[in-house]
């Protein structure tokens, strides 16, 4: 008979005194005790699961960007350790460590909210279950997310601002969008877990709403009279084949040009940098040039802090009444930093306060002049969204200006400026 390993167990814990160590430490007296981070203690062996750098590195920022949350105080105990009583987090280690990170990036933090355990219900038992039922909670599902995003815009705030504040990606940010102007029907399908959201969202992108929620309550129809209650890819029609038209074809080999002229396509796999020669070299006849990097001007406020003199994007003018719907003007303030606004003429009309950027109204920098147009494009783009705007005649002509600026290719990027990827999975 093989011997099963023997499992090396912790030490049983000594307790300490609270008020001692909280003194010690020169914290507040409260039943919410606040102490000072360097003041607190961390021992691995008393968390159920590894500390994990990628989840650090997501709440720093989010702390970073929000401050610390007072309202979710980190669980304690106190130790009694070569005869001195210190303070061990054992719950909120990664907020502990964010907290932790985002002082050494030089964010300021006097105080942390703890709350510490009674000593007569410290025990490595009372840990263990208090560590796996207090990690048992769910992430926001991605409808619960579009429904938040939503509520936020609704309140003026951008898609960029949004986005940096709950750390997501742009990506993220336009799934949970599609998923959030669907059909109400969808949305039922989802909440009641008949379909996922992933696969929800990847029908409503390649049908479109009203088209992706016929086959998707056709297909739980014929699921539920089998017997089966949830909705799989497999069951789904597979969609008929149609002809590329023209228009299409265009945009295609726009598309696959702007890979071609990117400044990173040398990065890319070997076997995608020869699919995209392989597909343009018989088309070489119809290919634009690369696009030059220019020497853009630097800009100068006027008086009162406005760049009056910025680059003037325009969107074609409306032939039913002259004016001009959309407007995007961008300036570069310093070599390397560009900064946007934009108006929205289409009722309900929008814009900023000052036509063209100012020092006082800006906020996010840009690296390059392409990068700033594709922010202020995505502002635009959620705008349209307005179902009024989506309803007016100059919509189309709007979108259309829209997606060739926000395609074109930028000649001004680097692969300097690549961010780092994060790990944006929560536990």
């Amino acid at each position: 008979m093989v011997k099963s390993k023997t499992l090396q167990l912790n030490q049983p814990i000594v307790t300490g005194n609270t008020k001692a160590a909280v003194k010690a430490a020169g914290g507040g007296s409260s039943d919410l005790w606040t102490v000072p981070p360097a003041a607190l203690h961390f021992d691995p062996r008393d968390n159920v699961r590894p500390l994990d750098p990628a989840r650090v590195r997501h709440i720093a920022d989010l702390i970073k960007a929000n401050s610390y949350d007072r309202k979710k105080p980190l669980g304690c105990i106190v130790k009694k350790i070569n005869g001195e009583d210190r303070i061990y987090v054992y719950e909120g280690q990664h907020r502990y460590h964010g907290a932790l990170l985002a002082i050494s990036e030089g964010f300021e933090i006097d105080r942390l909210p703890i709350v510490i355990d009674e000593a007569k219900s410290v025990s490595r038992v009372n840990m263990i279950y208090a560590g796996v039922t207090n990690n048992d909670a769910e992430k926001l599902t991605p409808l619960q997310l579009a429904e938040q995003v939503i509520e936020l815009q609704t309140l003026g705030e951008f898609n960029a601002t949004i986005c940096r504040r709950l750390n997501i990606t742009d990506q993220t940010m336009r799934d949970v969008l599609l998923l959030a102007h669907a059909p109400a029907a969808i949305h039922e399908l989802v909440r009641a877990k008949v379909v996922s959201s992933t696969l929800a969202i990847d029908e409503i992108r390649t049908h479109g709403g009203d088209k992706a929620m016929f086959r998707l309550t056709e297909a739980a129809a014929r699921t539920k009279a089998s017997g089966k209650t949830k909705i799989t890819k497999k069951v789904l029609p597979k969609a008929a084949a149609k002809n590329i038209t023209g228009e299409q074809a265009k945009q295609l080999l726009q598309a696959l040009q702007a890979v071609l002229h990117d400044p990173l396509f040398g990065k890319l796999s070997p076997g995608t940098i020869a699919g995209v020669d392989t597909a343009l070299s018989p088309l070489s006849d119809l290919l634009d040039d690369a696009p030059k990097k220019l020497k853009h001007p630097v800009h100068v406020a006027n008086s009162i802090g406005v760049y009056d003199d910025c680059e003037k994007l325009h969107a074609p003018r409306s032939k039913r009444t002259g004016q001009v719907p959309a407007s995007i003007f961008i300036a570069q303030p310093e070599e390397g930093a560009w900064v946007f606004t934009f108006r929205m003429d289409i009722a309900p009309t929008y814009g900023f306060a000052h036509a063209y950027p100012s020092i006082e109204e800006v906020s996010i920098i840009h690296r390059t002049r392409v990068q700033a147009i594709r922010a202020a494009v995505s502002e635009l783009t959620r705008l349209m969204n307005h179902s009024d705007r989506a309803k007016a005649k100059e919509a189309p002509i709007v979108n259309a200006w829209l997606d060739k600026l926000y395609t074109m290719p930028d000649p001004d990027w680097t692969d300097d400026m690549v961010p780092e990827s994060t790990d944006e999975e929560d536990s």
